[in-house]
């Protein structure tokens, strides 16, 4: 069996964050259809996102590393969404590995724990 690196509190609620964030933007993108071009405060945003990420998934060998995009280059959506898509694919391999560590996950097993709790 696999051992997995220690995931805290704060590297715990630094996912749950990420998790947030991404869904907005996967929203914005594929249910808003914004217009127009992306501005540096959208990809600065996102590459706040894509810093979290890095830092969340550097002890993972087989989860990939993201580079930050230009705020000067010019992005369209479909480079947006391609980036996107990679980023929520490695979110949800990491929530596989560490599925009881999140919100979720500990409201389940905290449940679990009173039922068992109560019928022993």
């Amino acid at each position: 069996m696999m051992t997995l690196p220690s995931l805290g509190d704060r590297g715990i609620a630094s996912y749950n964050r990420l998790g947030q964030e991404l869904a907005a933007f996967n929203h914005a993108l594929r249910v808003a259809r914004p217009n127009g071009a992306f501005t540096a405060v959208t990809l600065f945003t996102f590459n706040g996102l894509v810093n979290r990420a890095n830092r969340l998934f550097c002890r993972h060998a087989d989860l990939p590393h993201f580079y930050l995009l230009s705020l000067d280059a010019t992005l369209s959506h479909a480079d947006l969404a391609v980036q996107l898509a990679r980023l929520t694919a490695a979110c949800l391999a990491f929530e596989q590995r560490y599925a009881h560590l999140t919100e979720e996950g500990h409201a389940r097993a905290k449940m679990l724990r009173q039922r068992d709790h109560a019928g022993g």
